[in-house]
């Protein structure tokens, strides 16, 4: 190789150095710059926002109130389920209510609206009373300030004064008066069911009333 070719390619290999040389530190400016960029557009104070599909679970929930006549109402559920684009309405999953007196409704789900202060129940919904009546039902939605329940679906019913069956109803004056409509079936024991079923033994009938 002579003295000149050897220069030429000396230059070369300088001119190639110089090349990754700028290229590695383009490439290392970019990379800080990414990392500078997200740690001001997500550093650790800032909050992730929730979608308008998303949800906020709560587990054990428990709600309080008053009816109008200003008896304590609790509300608890297994899990509570508010989302973030309508954050009155709360679903429930085994959606417990229990009132001053001692009644006690409850169902698989159920649907709390705050603002209204009215809780929809679900699927197999069931009402014991303090007086030792037993309701079913597969819906029912209670006013809570009101003291109201109305059930659009069939009601299946006893307790120590007699059964009793229809296909809608509503209970009003927290929970005093029972109003039936459509295919209203009564079995009524006069004295009692205890006194009915001695009635039983001596051989007596309970009567039986229908209402439409």
């Amino acid at each position: 190789m002579t003295l000149a070719q050897a220069r030429k390619r000396s230059s070369l290999v300088a001119m190639l150095r110089l090349a990754f040389t700028a290229g590695a530190a383009i490439a290392a400016g970019i990379m800080v710059g990414h990392l500078a960029a997200n740690a001001f557009t997500s550093g650790p104070g800032k909050i992730e926002q929730l979608t308008s599909e998303e949800v906020v679970t709560m587990v054990n929930a428990r709600f309080t109130g008053r009816d109008e006549t200003g008896s304590t109402i609790v509300i608890t559920a297994d899990t509570a389920q508010r989302q973030r684009d309508n954050p009155e309405q709360i679903a429930l999953q085994n959606p417990r209510l229990v009132t001053e007196d001692g009644t006690e409704i409850d169902a698989p789900s159920g649907l709390y609206d705050q603002a209204a202060q009215t809780l929809a129940l679900f699927e197999d919904v069931r009402l014991i009373d303090a007086q030792g009546y037993d309701f079913r039902s597969t819906s029912a939605k209670m006013f809570i300030s009101e003291g109201r329940v109305d059930g659009i679906d069939p009601l299946v019913g006893s307790g120590p004064l007699g059964d009793v069956t229809c296909d809608t109803y509503e209970i009003v004056d927290d929970g005093d008066r029972l109003r039936c409509r459509g295919n209203v079936n009564m079995m009524i024991f006069p004295g009692g069911r205890d006194a009915q079923s001695n009635a039983s033994a001596a051989n007596t009938a309970p009567p039986v009333v229908d209402e439409e």
